[in-house]
């Protein structure tokens, strides 16, 4: 049932795609001139990630409304299972002629129409996603086993799972902090507990729909990057940088060693320069969490999906900038040319027919096309709870592109539908004057001040060569043309460059600064043809407005959390760095040397990571499915029961709790403090009871708190945090639970 789920998920996310087709065609033909990217290979990514959303958003609001019935996703399924299917088919109905049409090439040439690169991109990230995502999560026998890069960030998640498919959590609250409210965007973690309900084990349950949401989000990429450099290179390399992040820690890093053996050694085994053991490398402020690497789409596994409906969003919007850019170009050739021009043929800058172009003129601002602009909002509004980041740094980047761009209503339109619903789910979900984002300016991200010296040297020392190429970009735009502004950006990037460098040893500085120079050299000779597209020259301020974000404003308690704005804003910068890198490649010639270098710098940092996530999930952390408190807990206990536990929830009862479906009252404090909770209340009350010597006090508190039963465990006995007399609860309470060193007692 399950798996039938996932199938109707794709039916119908693509029957809504092909129903929909003449509202987003021309936006689609506008980006895919010549057919760079084979339809045929857009419409899995779009029918998978379009139907899994609204989907998944049927199915809980069913189950919503059957709350009080008791199976209220047994109902919720049959509905919604119905539900799709009348869809399908009335859209079938109505598309009739087109799939006759459809079906009637299928036979003819039974083949499906993909080319060879687009091949390579589906089959090369499934076996690399699904080997790493697979090791993270499994099950052997009734042990439940958590790869030890993702076990941390899935002390959250589980429980939200296991809320769904073992508990009933209708009205949805945090099983970290039951308060009747959830800030945490959940509804990733929603459908898979679902489809652990309908039957799959829970690593299944959450691995296929991560796996597809990664393999879809590198079809969609690729095609972006093809779309706007034309260069299908460009789209596999984009996709290569994604996955292999750009960073000088790989040299900060070496440079700990004196001898190559031993740092190859360290690199294989996970070690630092003196012989400990290390997660990450990186010396940037907590890189040392994986903030950069694989490891965030493996433990957090909502992002990808995320991301890949960002992208389909940007499809939608994207043509309304090119085809502003386009239509630049095109009246400044007609003025060179003597040619009929709506600029005007006075002495005005180019620069100052632009900006009237789009600020003053009436193609500024009027539509050109509503629905796209709908259907973006739509998208990007109805990820609000799948994954908050995304849409906030998606705004930004329709922002900077609608500030650059003709037709500003459209942008807007899909602004205020993403807000609309946004804040419609927050009030559903968190309540009133509770608001998940908390705007706060707080400049720097983590550089160790908000100076500009700081800032430059955090960002380069995390960025690596990346920002330098992206100059590079510039220089092979402008250095046939004026060649004198070449030379000053050239001039300007190697001394910031040797200015910011971080502190690296001689010998890989040499590399780096000889790499550089080459790569600028190359450009600047005259029988290198270098041709980067306009889009890459243009889209490169719009595509780092996400990284102006995270350096400016903190939207959530811990501003660690910008990381993903970041993350966003690189995925996207990437395009035009593989632009240059795919005219780089050129065989016989000194620049194909020169990209394979710069390939290896921008990749170097990212294959360690790689490394060292094959080595962390050597390492697992279990959790026996038959534990005897996670069976009496599932068995025993009502869905809506809350626990009193230790706050340390990763292990022992409040897992095996969790795990069960059920809540505890407060868990542990990462996890509630990002997601928005402020727990200083529950703290006091845990302390209060478990030091409490007072029974009539205890009782009280306890049941004024809606806690049900109190977990006594070693964690409790030896806490620093207060003084245990159990004798306390055994005087006052019933033993409901006693198994070893486990005793849990019921409040009545």
């Amino acid at each position: 049932m399950a798996l039938l789920y996932i199938i109707i998920s794709i039916l119908l996310g693509a029957s809504i795609v092909l129903f929909l087709k003449p509202y987003w065609q021309s936006r689609i033909i506008l980006l895919n001139s010549n057919n760079v990217v084979s339809p045929t290979f857009l419409l899995f990514p779009a029918s998978y990630l379009v139907g899994t959303l609204i989907l998944s958003w049927i199915t809980y609001f069913l189950a919503l409304a059957f709350k009080d019935s008791g199976s209220s996703l047994l109902y919720a399924n049959i509905f919604s299972f119905l539900l799709a299917l009348l869809i399908i088919l009335f859209i079938a109905f109505l598309q009739k002629k087109r799939i006759e049409k459809f079906l009637y090439n299928i036979k003819r040439r039974i083949s499906i129409n993909i080319k060879k690169s687009e091949w390579f991109v589906i089959i090369a990230s499934t076996i690399f996603w699904a080997f790493f995502i697979n090791r993270s999560l499994f099950i052997d026998g009734d042990i439940l086993k958590v790869g030890v890069s993702a076990f941390s960030d899935f002390g959250a998640n589980l429980p939200v799972i296991r809320s769904f498919s073992l508990g009933s959590n209708f009205p949805t609250q945090y099983p970290h902090f039951p308060d009747g409210t959830i800030r945490y965007h959940f509804m990733f973690y929603f459908m898979a507990g679902n489809l652990e309900y309908l039957g799959l084990p829970l690593p299944q349950a959450l691995n296929i729909p991560s796996i597809l949401s990664l393999i879809c989000l590198n079809m969609l990429l690729y095609s972006l990057a093809t779309f706007l450099t034309k260069k299908i290179l460009a789209g596999i390399i984009t996709c290569v940088l994604f996955t292999f992040r750009s960073s000088f820690s790989f040299f900060t890093f070496a440079s700990e060693f004196s001898s190559p053996n031993d740092f190859l050694y360290a690199i294989a085994k996970n070690r630092n320069a003196d012989g400990t053991f290390r997660e990450h490398i990186g010396n940037t402020l907590n890189e040392g969490w994986g903030l950069w690497t694989q490891k965030v789409y493996i433990n957090q596994r909502h992002f990808a999906f995320a991301l890949g409906l960002f992208i389909l969003s940007l499809f939608l919007m994207l043509p309304i900038f090119v085809d502003t850019i386009e239509y630049i170009k095109k009246q400044i050739n007609n003025v060179k040319k003597g040619y009929k021009s709506e600029f005007s043929s006075t002495n005005r800058s180019i620069i100052i027919e632009y900006i009237i172009t789009i600020m003053f003129s009436k193609k500024a601002w009027v539509f050109k096309s509503i629905m796209p602009c709908v259907l973006a909002g739509l998208i990007l509004g109805l990820l609000a709870f799948w994954n908050g980041a995304v849409v906030i740094g998606a705004i930004s980047v329709l922002f900077i592109m609608a500030a650059l761009s003709k037709h500003k209503l459209e942008y807007l339109i899909t602004a205020v539908i993403t807000f609309i619903l946004s804040t419609l789910q927050s009030r559903l979900f968190a309540g009133t004057g509770t608001g998940v984002v908390s705007l706060q300016y707080t400049p720097g991200f983590l550089a160790k001040s908000d100076s500009l010296h700081h800032i430059l040297s955090y960002f380069i020392e995390l960025l690596g060569i990346l920002p330098f190429i992206l100059v590079g970009v510039y220089i092979a735009y402008t250095v046939r043309k004026r060649k004198w502004i070449g030379i000053l950006l050239s001039s300007i990037s190697i001394i910031i460059l040797i200015m910011f460098m971080p502190a690296i040893n001689l010998f890989w500085k040499v590399i780096i600064l000889g790499a550089y120079f080459c790569f600028l050299a190359v450009i600047f000779m005259k029988d290198n043809n270098i041709h980067v597209s306009d889009m890459s020259v243009f889209l490169i301020p719009v595509f780092l407005s996400p990284i102006i974000l995270a350096s400016t404003l903190q939207l959530t308690p811990d501003i660690t959390v910008n990381h993903k704005y970041i993350m966003q804003s690189v995925m996207l910068l990437n395009i035009p760095v593989a632009d240059l890198l795919s005219e780089l490649f050129k065989p016989k010639k000194i620049s194909n040397f020169i990209a394979l270098y710069l390939a290896f710098l921008l990749s170097c940092t990212g294959i360690v990571d790689m490394i060292t996530l094959y080595n962390l999930d050597k390492n697992n952390v279990s959790y026996n499915q038959r534990d005897a408190v996670h069976v009496w807990v599932k068995n025993e206990t009502n869905p809506d029961d809350i626990f009193l536990t230790h706050y340390m929830t990763h292990y022992g009862a409040p897992m095996s709790i969790m795990l069960a479906g059920r809540s505890v009252y407060n868990g542990y404090p990462y996890f509630t403090i990002t997601a928005g909770y402020d727990i200083s209340t529950r703290e006091k009350v845990m302390k209060k009871i478990y030091n409490s010597t007072v029974p009539d006090e205890l009782r009280q508190l306890a049941v004024s708190e809606g806690i049900d039963y109190i977990v006594v465990e070693e964690q409790n006995r030896e806490a620093t945090e207060y003084d245990l007399d159990e004798s306390i609860f055994k005087e006052l309470f019933t033993i409901a639970f006693q198994s070893n060193d486990i005793t849990i007692y019921e409040v009545k």
